[in-house]
């Protein structure tokens, strides 16, 4: 199928909407062409032990083909999806990554509370007039994210496990609405804002917005109810509406003017969620953003692709924070890095595999901060459960398998925790590192030989100048070992002599 190199899509699959903005590339800038949204409600079923209901998993497929067939046509290096709360809270959500991928065609991240944050504030920022400080908020289906920043750039980012969904389903769970139910569900969402409130307060803003669907559905409420579109909600707005919910009594009754039947069942809870952070951060009103998440989303794809990706910046601030040796950290990327271009092609190494190799070598070292035993499991469970913007779930946990598997003992089950698709990938690049690693030992940049590297199906030819392994025991016994541990991923590697035609330049 021809693809169109102009086009971009972002699909955000969140715990109450699954939603997809395709945008064309015009004169450097994004004009969006089309827009989908199906109400999937993802996160209301879910059952208290992360199992997705059978009607609810159907219903989402089928949302994700109709996605599919939508970027049949687009670059697959030019369309990214994230799956948020919803997607957290699976009990197994690599078994649902499976098919829920093959549905739409493409890979799906989760992202992090946090990473949702700093999404969502881009993609506000794109539209809203900057000030000198903003706070932004943003009511899902199942988390709130709150966000102070500066322009484009996020001071602090917030997730809080409540959501219009969640909170229905808690507060209201058969529907009727009343007082004491809503106060009770307003209390719990004040407790869940007391850790971080103070934060959001001591930094300041002067100007809040607020977006997503259930703001949006507010402030269309509002506007029924004063006959003036502005943009905005007031406190005392949203608390008339929650006393109109109150006596009309059940949520299967609301009908007020300007909501909508499909956001019906969930309004009640995301009410209860706006009102409370409202009140906890003494805000009297909100301006209301049209843009959310899948703006950010795609606005940070345009950003990854323009080489300007907040992953490399995020490294660079970890490997500077954990005092990790660059010298040693360069040394060993640009073996590992000249290594997979020699066996990319044969090895079906993609772009993306090897910006995570590249992350990955910056911060092999991460763990020594901690202690210097076993310092690659220390710093692999940095990576995997670390707040790191730009990243979603998946990368972290590639980059701490990769960490993981450096050095020592190899172990395989860690790589079969990943999905299928990224099992090859992975142990490609494990075997890379382990060999980067073993030849940086000595920590020499004279030590480092020329040297040629080429992949034959799962298998690796070694070549390196004759005599240098004589010369450098401790590398050659260190192969020695390599050649062992790497045949547990189904690799053999053969080390030979560097042909003369085959030395590089000094």
């Amino acid at each position: 199928m021809k693809t169109d190199g102009n086009l971009y899509a972002a699909i955000d699959l969140g715990s109450n909407s699954f939603h997809m903005l395709v945008a064309r590339r015009e004169h450097g800038e994004l004009r969006v062409i089309d827009r989908i949204k199906d109400m999937v409600r993802l996160g209301g079923g879910i059952d208290d032990d992360g199992h997705l209901a059978a009607d609810t998993r159907r219903h989402a497929l089928a949302c994700l083909a109709r996605f599919g067939q939508r970027i049949a046509a687009i670059p697959a290096t030019q369309v990214r999806a994230v799956g948020t709360q919803a997607f957290r809270q699976l009990d197994n959500p690599a078994a649902f990554l499976v098919v829920a991928e093959t549905a739409l065609g493409c890979s799906i991240d989760i992202i992090s509370g946090r990473e949702e944050a700093r999404l969502v504030y881009l993609g506000v920022s794109q539209a809203t007039p900057q000030s000198d400080r903003r706070l932004v908020i943003d009511i899902g289906g199942g988390s709130t994210e709150l966000v102070i920043g500066e322009a484009l750039d996020p001071l602090l980012t917030e997730s809080v496990p409540v959501g219009c969904v969640s909170m229905s389903r808690m507060a209201f769970p058969d529907g009727r609405l009343t007082e004491d139910a809503w106060q009770q569900a307003v209390q719990a969402v004040e407790s869940e804002l007391l850790e971080l409130g103070g934060e959001v307060r001591r930094l300041g803003w002067q100007q809040a917005v607020g977006s997503s669907g259930t703001i949006r559905a507010l402030e269309a409420m509002a506007t029924s109810r004063r006959n003036e579109a502005s943009a905005r909600i007031a406190l005392t707005e949203v608390e008339k509406l929650r006393e109109a919910m109150l006596k009309v009594g059940h949520i299967d009754r609301l009908a007020l003017p300007g909501l909508s039947q499909r956001r019906r069942p969930v309004i009640a809870g995301g009410t209860v969620v706006l009102e409370a952070v409202m009140r906890h951060l003494g805000l009297e009103k909100l301006e209301v953003s049209p843009h959310a998440l899948r703006e950010g989303v795609l606005h940070d794809l345009l950003g990854r692709l323009s080489h300007q990706d907040p992953r490399a910046r995020t490294v660079a601030a970890m490997a500077s924070r954990y005092q990790c040796d660059p010298e040693q950290a360069s040394r060993v990327r640009d073996w590992a890095m000249q290594a997979a271009d020699q066996v990319a092609s044969q090895w079906q190494l993609t772009p993306p595999h090897l910006e995570l190799l590249d992350w990955a070598c910056q911060l092999h070292e991460l763990g020594l901060a901690i202690a210097h035993d076993r310092h690659h499991l220390h710093g692999a469970y940095v990576v995997e459960h670390a707040d790191m913007p730009g990243f979603s779930r998946q990368e972290q946990e590639f980059m701490a398998a990769l960490l993981a598997t450096q050095r020592q003992r190899l172990d395989r089950t860690i790589i079969e925790r990943h999905p299928v698709r990224l099992q090859d990938p992975l142990g490609h690049l494990i075997a890379i590192l382990r060999l980067a690693v073993t030849l940086c030992r000595s920590r020499l940049d004279s030590d480092l030989p020329d040297f040629a590297l080429e992949a034959t199906g799962p298998n690796l030819a070694l070549r390196l100048p004759e005599g240098w392994l004589d010369a450098h025991p401790l590398s050659a016994r260190g192969l020695s070992y390599q050649q062992r541990q790497l045949e547990k991923l189904g690799v053999r590697l053969e080390i030979g002599v560097l042909s003369n035609d085959e030395q590089l330049p000094p």
